[in-house]
């Protein structure tokens, strides 16, 4: 057991062994592709070549995203070297929070784990309201129907929450599925640009770093990162994984490369499709319809229109990955006595955290039926605020688990590699640390409204603090239960 500098009650004599749940009646056949595949639908790899690669671009003020996007690929792959060193030590599903409570402490563990818990649920709520929105909009423009767009959101959240309550492998296949269709989409549309050589001809332009000395290349960063939220998931099916030892590293490495290489060879298609010397000037006019323009363009009208549908398609995939997300962060939390354990059963036919993504449905449908009541636009209040406090979330916990890898680490001598316990995580806590900054510096990129600023940054603190006072609560009045927080740390 690890030293646990924050909070730990030692070993004493009167502390007997907790009871720990059986994980073993949980499905065990996850492989690296049903992995992957969950973690990737979460980017939304169409909706970020739709819709973010234009703002990095405009934002970054220069033709740079595709050298941008491969800054981000390389900064998340040396977080994922510590990432995944940090798997083979800390066996349970709770990803971010658990290595930072091995690395930090149980107080700081368990404000991450709030911390994470809500930034989900935000997320999970913003992303049923784009669905909504997007499915009306499709309505419109193919049946000139007008309907509500909560309509199309509940619709989702209905389908969502059953798949999410049965079997994780029922939903790792309509996952892969969603997936082949949009990722073969993006292709499409990359190939036909690179085919016919783009506006203006073949340019190596877009990498030249020379670009990052013009416009504002942190800001296109930023973007460029917040586009890979998603893949840290992958940790969160260890307890369904097969071998997850080595499941778990390939598939996290599969995850950021693929999505890497697929993010940074689409923004240069966009950027060759506009042509090297209008790109800037496309983007920065009308962000929104930079992608669909080019769809027209390069690949007609009927590629143009499915893609619009499989844009509806691609929202719905990251929405049900992180339902499933949310469902094994409880079950972990309730398996150690963080969260009731009723969130710890599993389902005797589902072989599934049932109850747990039951409770994730009761939650994440209250927050969305409100937000309904109070009337907030889908996608410039709802889905504009929620994900960007989100993934201001997120991005902070991946921070702090870089610095939680060199923490643990320097307790635990035999591990010999530098490289993946100090240098590559040191680079990318530093690097992350720089990306938090930069959004709080910009947070009106993220969170236009003031009011939805102070509040949901208020919201994500708050949650923080009550981490630790559940954990302070935990080592008064269940100091067994606090103890064995770091059981499941070998």
């Amino acid at each position: 057991m690890s030293n646990d500098q924050s909070g730990s009650v030692g070993s004493p004599s009167h502390v007997t062994s907790a009871p720990m749940v059986d994980h073993s009646a949980l499905h065990r056949g996850l492989g690296v592709p049903s992995i992957v595949a969950m973690v990737v639908a979460g980017a939304a790899p169409l909706a970020v070549v739709s819709l973010t690669v234009p703002i990095v671009i405009t934002l970054g003020g220069s033709i740079a995203a595709p050298l941008l996007f491969v800054i981000a690929g390389v900064l998340l792959v040396l977080f994922s070297v510590g990432f995944t060193s940090m798997a083979r030590h800390v066996r349970n599903s709770g990803a971010f929070y658990s290595y930072i409570q091995a690395g930090l402490g149980r107080f700081t563990g368990l404000g991450a784990a709030t911390t994470a818990l809500v930034s989900y649920f935000l997320l999970q709520v913003g992303l049923y309201a784009y669905v909504g929105i997007s499915a009306a909009g499709a309505m419109d423009r193919f049946f000139s129907i007008d309907t509500p767009w909560w309509i199309w959101a509940l619709v989702a959240f209905a389908i969502v929450s059953l798949l999410g309550y049965r079997d994780i492998e029922l939903s790792s296949k309509v996952l892969i599925v969603a997936l082949l269709a949009e990722t073969s989409a993006v292709l499409i549309l990359d190939g036909a640009i690179f085919f016919t050589g783009g506006a203006d001809g073949w340019s190596a332009e877009p990498f030249s770093p020379s670009l990052l000395s013009s416009g504002s290349p942190s800001l296109g960063l930023m973007f460029a990162l917040f586009s890979f939220i998603g893949f840290e998931a992958t940790a969160v099916f260890r307890n369904e994984a097969r071998d997850p030892d080595k499941t778990i590293p390939r598939a996290t490495y599969v995850a950021v490369i693929s999505v890497a290489a697929l993010y940074a060879i689409s923004a240069f298609a966009l950027v060759l499709g506009a042509g090297p010397d209008k790109a800037l000037d496309v983007a920065t006019t009308d962000p929104a319809s930079m992608t669909p323009n080019l769809y027209l363009e390069y690949t007609g009208a009927v590629i143009n229109d499915l893609t619009t549908l499989l844009l509806i398609s691609s929202t719905f995939a990251c929405t049900l990955t992180f339902h499933n997300v949310l469902t094994r962060y409880q079950y972990t939390l309730g398996s150690l006595k963080v969260l009731p354990t009723k969130l710890a059963t599993v389902h005797p036919q589902h072989s599934a955290p049932s109850f747990s993504s039951l409770v994730v449905t009761i939650i994440s449908g209250a927050m969305l039926v409100a937000m309904m009541l109070v009337g907030l636009d889908p996608v410039l209040e709802i889905y504009t605020w929620f994900s960007g406090a989100a993934t201001l979330g997120l991005l902070t916990l991946m921070a702090l688990t870089s610095v939680a890898v060199i923490a643990f680490f320097r307790t635990h001598s035999g591990e010999k590699n530098v490289l993946s316990t100090i240098i590559a995580p040191a680079v990318a806590a530093v690097g992350l640390v720089s990306v938090v900054v930069i959004g709080l510096m910009n947070i009106e990129l993220l969170i236009p409204s003031p009011g939805a600023t102070a509040t949901l940054l208020t919201i994500l603190v708050t949650s923080f603090v009550i981490g630790i006072i559940v954990a302070a609560r935990m080592k008064r009045t269940d100091p067994v239960a606090f103890e064995h927080l770091h059981d499941q740390e070998s």
